[in-house]
């Protein structure tokens, strides 16, 4: 399943996936441009329900997204 979510300002897609055992996986891309920009890191843990799985993806998007604010500084 798909969700499009957004984090100051920058557009997130979350997939979930159930796995065959029942458990879930997600990963996180970052839209930019129309394009998505997979995320190095997402985790490869499983979770026993897709929202667990799908708010891990979404906090590490957000921790992308907070490491490129601070390294960008105040304008």
């Amino acid at each position: 399943m798909e969700y499009e979510e957004t984090y100051h300002g920058q557009r997130i897609i979350v997939t979930t996936l159930q796995q065959p055992e029942g458990d879930w996986k997600a990963k996180a891309e970052l839209l930019d441009s129309g394009k998505r920009i997979p995320l190095g890191k997402t985790p490869d843990e499983r979770y026993p329900s897709e929202e667990e799985a799908k708010r891990a993806a979404l906090s590490v998007a957000a921790g992308a997204i907070d490491r490129t604010r601070i390294s960008k500084g105040k304008p």
